[in-house]
């Protein structure tokens, strides 16, 4: 199993699937988009084996959602 994390630069569908254009470091790539129907350009997603399996929030993120936390 191979997980890389990735940026969606383009989605399009070809063949009737929707794919996406994604960047890894220096590489692009197309991948399939099928299993996140809410995935937008920009948005960064984890890639298992070459497909894109779940959105991923970007570094930062986390700190912004008014969870409450402990003040010591």
């Amino acid at each position: 199993m191979n997980l890389v994390y990735a940026q969606i630069i383009e989605i399009f569908v070809q063949d009737g699937m929707r794919m996406g254009r994604i960047r890894a470091g220096g590489a692009v790539k197309k991948v399939p988009l099928e299993l996140l129907t809410d995935a937008e350009c920009g948005d960064t997603v984890l890639l298992c084996d070459g497909v894109a399996i779940s959105k991923v929030q970007p570094v930062g993120a986390a700190e912004n959602n008014n969870v409450p936390r402990d003040s010591r």
